[in-house]
């Protein structure tokens, strides 16, 4: 019987967390993966005065500012290297961009423009919630 609860609480305990982690639920400081971005896989995390950041290859950070009523983001990121190094540098790096994007989806599809050093953004930006 103790075996089967514990089974039971596991399972529930799981599925609590598959859901928290949902873009739509999630709350700050719990992240949320996406993947298929022009910056491979995404990690990003609700933080305070709507700020989102997020982690990626090379390094890479990502930080925007916006919110779910109304989801346009609009912010920075920068790497440990990329194909174009930027005369300055912006939060300790010369490996950075802008970028700017939408939420739709309820927070699961990331749709957007981002570009190198302080160019206005004009590359295409696509990531989708893997549901991680």
């Amino acid at each position: 019987m103790a075996i089967r609860t514990l089974v039971l609480l596991a399972a529930l305990l799981s599925t609590t967390a598959a859901f928290a982690a949902d873009p739509m639920s999630r709350k700050k400081g719990e992240p949320a993966t996406f993947t298929g971005s022009s910056f491979g896989q995404l990690v990003t995390m609700l933080g305070d005065d709507d700020m989102l950041t997020g982690r990626f290859d090379n390094d890479g950070k990502l930080s925007v500012k916006g919110n779910m009523s109304n989801p346009s983001y609009v912010g920075f990121w920068t790497a440990s290297t990329a194909p174009a190094q930027c005369d300055a540098e912006k939060d300790g790096s010369s490996y950075w961009g802008k970028v700017t994007f939408d939420m739709s989806d309820a927070g699961r599809t990331y749709t957007g423009k981002w570009s190198y050093c302080d160019a206005e953004p004009d590359r295409s930006f696509q990531a989708k919630w893997d549901g991680n």
